[in-house]
């Protein structure tokens, strides 16, 4: 068995190696605490705008600019939650504690945990919580299952999935507050938790009343949803789902289930490196700052050892993703023989 599992990685040693000897691996800490500075200052101004400015609603467009910045926050907590950030663990916990926890409301333990068993198992039926995006349906059996509204939900999934995006960072917050409430034991999620409350909630209603935060907040995460859901949706949606990968290794799992975006330094920056999905699932631990050159590296790697790699652009990726979840619609438009045809095939 170990055996087996050494020769399923020999190709991603010897890849690995390759990245390793032009020093592309190791942790950039004070590219990260800059970032990570400019973006609580940044939104700190933001939010100082918005209490000088209440008059009316004259505030209200600085939102688009204070949803931009939020979001790095949880890009920054991304990172962290793989260790990206620094090689002392105590600085990723505290990046991924205050992204996620004081600034969007959720849980960077939940997101560890959740996160943690997407990158082991990309795509694979039954083990990636990530395609399990019901009511809409990311494979053949799961549009044949529907049923009510759930199943009218799927047949038009190619043009309701987006609309998601506006509730995205509620939902995220509901699924933090449920694996916090079965894991009593982590109070300091509770307690940043408390500090994000307090914050929008109780000093921010202090300046500009309680309507008039209600209305920010609310704005606010749906532009979060909306920009997170731009940037996450290409990573693996279109792409293929695997019933089970044993007899893959692990590069061509990682590089088969994702999808990059052809993009330079300003992308790569608004995407928060998730534009080199394929680079990040390889090589979770890489600095951001890296991912481009590690890139130009990988994608070379897999045309000389024939491993698909898909690189596109941003439009390039949003058709096929309206494709493929129109594909995937159409099974629960048509008639139920469809479903006894499938399972005999």
């Amino acid at each position: 068995m170990y055996l087996i599992s050494l020769l399923q990685k020999a190709d991603y040693i010897e890849l690995r190696k390759k990245i390793e000897e032009k020093g592309l691996l190791a942790h950039t800490e004070w590219y990260y605490l800059v970032h990570f500075l400019v973006t609580i200052i940044l939104f700190a101004i933001l939010l100082g705008l918005i209490v000088y400015l209440n008059r009316g609603y004259a505030a209200l467009p600085l939102i688009v600019p204070l949803a931009f910045v939020t979001t790095h926050f949880g890009y920054l907590g991304h990172e962290a939650g793989h260790r990206a950030v620094s090689k002392r663990n105590w600085i990723n916990e505290l990046f991924g504690h205050v992204s996620y926890g004081l600034i969007l409301g959720g849980s960077f333990s939940y997101w560890k945990f959740k996160h943690n068993q997407h990158h082991a198992h990309p795509n694979i039926e039954g083990s990636d919580p990530d395609i399990d995006v019901s009511p809409f349906s990311l494979t053949v059996q799961r549009a044949l299952e529907k049923k009510g509204l759930k199943r009218l939900a799927t047949r038009f999934q190619a043009w309701l999935f987006p609309s998601v995006f506006l509730i995205l960072a509620f939902l995220m917050r509901g699924d933090a507050l449920r694996y916090l409430y079965r894991e009593k034991k982590i109070r300091i999620d509770w307690l940043l938790l408390l500090g994000h409350v307090l914050l929008f909630f109780g000093i921010l209603p202090y300046f500009i009343g309680i309507w008039m935060s209600l209305l920010i907040y609310a704005v606010l995460s749906m532009l979060i949803g909306i920009y997170l859901g731009f940037t996450f949706t290409p990573n693996h949606v279109g792409m293929p789902i695997l019933e089970g990968a044993d007899d893959l290794s692990f590069l061509e799992k990682q590089v088969r289930t994702s999808r990059n975006i052809k993009s330079g330094i300003l992308l790569n920056y608004i995407f928060g490196g998730l534009d080199c999905q394929i680079e990040h699932h390889l090589f979770p631990q890489a600095s951001r700052k890296n991912l481009l050159r590690i890139r130009s590296i990988v994608k070379e790697y897999c045309i000389q050892h024939n491993v698909p790699y898909r690189d596109e652009s941003i439009a390039a990726a949003w058709k096929g993703i309206f494709k493929y979840l129109d594909t995937m619609g159409r099974y629960a438009r048509r008639f139920p023989m469809l479903k006894m045809a499938h399972e005999m095939l």
